[in-house]
């Protein structure tokens, strides 16, 4: 059979009419943890009053790109909102990512002249916001890519504002390394013009069991197949991180498919750990677990 007309496994075995646990960012099957609802409920108060740059911080598999794509989601509908969504911005120059910002924004003019390009776009910018009284957004996923003449143009990008607000919003989803890069010298006047930092943390234990269950439910299941003791063993393999605690989810519905079974108990999941033999699980679980309190553009236009 070809592997596109392949159909996912377990599905049927579980009752399933979609995949729970893809590591696809689908914003349908985010769950809106504290941690994830403080980040964007910051970012959605920096961009309506236009304080100009936010930055949501994160470890690896904590669901910045999901969140960013929620965010996109959530302002689609305002019809006095335009954004564009770059998921790649490891540009080689500032002209080059400049140019791809002009062209998702879809504006008219254009120059061979960088300078002239910086001059195009603050007009279209202050036309937008005073004429139209549109916001208008930048987001920027993967941002520690950036590089610091990268910056320097989105510090530039800042100082286009009136009296009263910016002309631009910038929201950047970075790793936490970038958060240590922005603590070198040459990049104080960017981090001075930062209106809103978030950062997203691990999940909880309690966070855990929620997150897998709502995309269970999301999914088209009933009857949940883990055990509380397989959440608890998989939340301490996982150590919190989403993305890996999605990982084995998946694994472990395989697993207990190919063997005929419905329920995941911690022997299952103990196996997919041990098959899978890859540093981001932690080689035993503790005993003890106690639960925490509660091409170089890949761009997305959504909307303009």
């Amino acid at each position: 059979m070809p592997f596109q007309l392949m159909k996912i496994p377990y599905l049927e075995h579980f009752g399933l009419m979609d995949e729970p646990y893809s590591t696809s960012p689908n914003p349908r099957y985010l769950y809106v943890s504290p941690t994830h609802n403080l980040a964007l409920e910051k970012t959605k108060w920096t961009i309506a009053a236009k304080r100009g740059l936010a930055i949501c911080f994160g470890p690896v598999g904590t669901g910045k790109t999901t969140l960013a794509r929620e965010l996109a989601q959530r302002i689609e509908d305002d019809p006095d909102v335009s954004y564009v969504f770059i998921t790649n911005p490891n540009f080689p120059t500032p002209n080059q990512l400049l140019r791809a910002i002009i062209q998702e924004f879809e504006v008219p003019e254009t120059s061979k002249s960088y300078l002239d390009l910086l001059n195009i776009f603050k007009k279209f910018l202050t036309t937008q916001a005073l004429q139209h009284a549109k916001t208008l957004v930048l987001i920027i996923d993967e941002a520690q890519t950036l590089k610091p003449p990268l910056l320097e143009l989105l510090r530039q990008l800042m100082n286009y504002e009136t009296n009263t607000s910016k002309l631009l919003q910038v929201v950047l989803f970075a790793q936490e390394e970038f958060r240590t890069r922005l603590q070198h010298p040459r990049f104080r006047n960017l981090v001075n013009r930062t209106a809103m930092s978030s950062t997203l943390d691990t999940l909880s234990l309690a966070d855990t069991a929620a997150m897998l269950k709502h995309r269970w439910l999301i999914a088209g299941g009933k009857e949940f197949p883990f055990t509380e003791a397989a959440v608890a063993q998989l939340y301490a393999y996982s150590r919190g991180i989403p993305r890996t605690q999605i990982i084995l989810a998946d694994n472990a519905l395989l697993a207990a498919f190919l063997r005929g079974e419905t329920t995941i108990d911690t022997q299952l999941v103990d196996d997919v750990v041990k098959d899978r033999g890859l540093p981001d699980t932690e080689p035993e679980p503790p005993q003890v677990i106690k639960k925490h309190a509660s091409g170089n553009v890949t761009s997305v236009r959504r909307k303009s």
